[in-house]
């Protein structure tokens, strides 16, 4: 066993899991809920060799901006990477962060964790974890404290979910559609109870392992890190400007927390923060006109409709896509090499070689996605549900509890999970459907710390070259203690 995972394990792992799916539905019938979550039971439709291989195409064609995103992310540091004033910024936080290393990392941690929370998009958080993962690494971190703090803490932010999170918005919409009276703010202040227990429950194992590896070391002196990827060198003049290189991170910054915080209403018409501003600024800006015939310049500039294409490229801040997102990284790694006087043949090589680095992680994505592409081909896992539900009358937390962690542990896409299983979770009413709110949204976040189909567990893992046996041995003690807690919160809250 120890042999067969010694090489390219992730993908064993996710190979295993589809494995299982593949099995699954050649002896479980597939299932739908309908109108008053009545369970109506299909035939067995097994997964054939064809449906894997085009089941590959098809989630490749389905997230490809999910793809892009992430080779985006590995050319932007291609470039980034060659930059002295990117150098130096790394050299110098590190520095900063010297004798601090606990402090700094709770920060950094803190802040990931609430904004993986907020924002409806998590995804564009990836963006940011090379570079603190090199500014970690130079503090004096190992590899997996240095994942934790930052791709864990994602993890952690989704598991509380309050205002965003990958899927999240998607999951209440579709139980709003079958009738359930669910919205954004269901359970909030639970929601964010959880998230701050699920953060300083993180935070303590993080501590006591990092003093750990902080008082082993007995060299003091500047760490040079040989495994991260996109790992830099000093800068060659030690009064190097930052300047500009601190502006065009900040700028990714202020868009990524724009751009994906739901300002105004969500899609059904829930309302959030009740921000208008951006909406009103974005309706004034493509309004705008010259000449006599009245053109629409920003509107034309910035993907206005055409003859045959209707899609808003470019929509009013807290609607973006990841699609608006890559346009703002563009032209932040264009403006940096110009700055940086990168030649154009450099600035082509450099981008090469960033592709390199991420088309593994990216293709991990891949076939993560297949499995949510299998099971909305052949959906088993209502199925899988409405039997689990058999094993009590009537609503049970340990069994929704079980329930969820079943159909997160195989989905990686949350928002059908919801889909699929709208019309039974909207049968749940008053107290009980608010608490199986609660219990599906942290459950996925929860289940996502492990699942081989985790897409940002896998990407960290993955990207960081971080077997997923030494990632389950460090984090085992944080997810039976956090188990144990939400089992506890849904007790007191399902019968108190």
């Amino acid at each position: 066993m120890k042999k067969l995972f010694k090489e390219h394990d992730l993908v064993k792992l996710v190979s295993i899991v589809l494995l299982v799916i593949i099995v699954m539905s050649w002896f479980i019938p597939y299932g739908t809920f309908g109108s008053s979550a009545t369970f109506s039971e299909g035939s067995v439709t097994p997964i054939g060799l064809v449906h894997i291989i085009y089941g590959f195409i098809y989630a490749l064609q389905n997230y490809a901006i999910q793809f892009v995103f992430i080779i985006l992310i590995g050319m932007f540091y291609g470039v980034a990477t060659k930059t002295e004033g990117y150098k130096a910024l790394v050299s110098r936080m590190a520095n900063a962060c010297k004798k601090i290393e606990i402090v700094a990392a709770l920060v950094i941690s803190f802040i990931i964790c609430l904004l993986a929370s907020f924002l409806n998009n998590t995804y564009v958080l990836l963006l940011f974890m090379p570079f603190l993962v090199s500014v970690l690494r130079r503090m004096g971190l190992d590899k997996i404290s240095s994942f934790a703090i930052t791709f864990g803490s994602i993890l952690v932010g989704v598991l509380g979910a309050t205002y965003g999170t990958e899927g999240f918005i998607g999951f209440v919409e579709y139980l709003g559609y079958s009738g359930g009276e669910v919205s954004i703010a269901t359970e909030l202040i639970v929601r964010a109870g959880v998230l701050l227990l699920a953060y300083i429950l993180f935070s303590f194992f993080n501590v006591i392992y990092i003093k750990k590896l902080l008082e082993k070391q007995t060299d003091k002196a500047e760490v040079k890190v040989i495994d991260d990827k996109f790992a830099v060198e000093e800068p060659k003049k030690k009064n190097t400007k930052i300047w500009s290189t601190v502006i065009l991170m900040a700028i990714l910054v202020i868009f990524a927390i724009l751009g994906f915080i739901t300002w105004n209403a969500t899609a059904n018409g829930t309302e959030v923060w009740g921000i208008t501003i951006f909406d009103d600024f974005h309706e004034f800006l493509m309004g705008l006109t010259i000449g006599s015939n009245d053109f629409a310049v920003f509107d034309a500039l910035f993907g206005g409709a055409l003859a045959n294409f209707t899609a808003e490229l470019f929509p009013p801040l807290g609607n973006w896509y990841l699609f608006t997102y890559s346009i703002v990284i563009i032209f932040v790694m264009i403006v940096m090499a110009i700055i940086s006087k990168m030649k154009l043949s450099e600035f082509i090589s450099n981008i090469g070689e960033g592709f390199k680095k991420v088309i593994r992680p990216a293709m991990l994505l891949v076939l993560a996605y297949m499995a949510f592409i299998f099971l909305y081909w052949v959906p088993i896992i209502p199925t899988i549900i409405n039997e689990i539900g058999k094993l009590t009358a009537g609503f049970n937390p340990f069994v929704a509890t079980l329930q969820a962690f079943v159909g997160a542990f195989f989905n990686s896409d949350f928002a059908y999970l919801g889909f699929s299983l709208s019309s039974y979770l909207a049968g749940f009413s008053g107290a009980e459907g608010n608490l199986m709110v609660v219990i599906y949204t942290t459950i996925y976040g929860f289940v996502q710390l492990i699942t081989p189909i985790s897409v940002f567990l896998l990407f960290g893992l993955s990207y960081m070259n971080i077997p997923y046996k030494k990632w389950i041995k460090y984090i085992w003690k944080f997810f039976v203690g956090m188990l144990v807690c939400l089992l506890v919160i849904f007790t007191l809250l399902a019968y108190l």
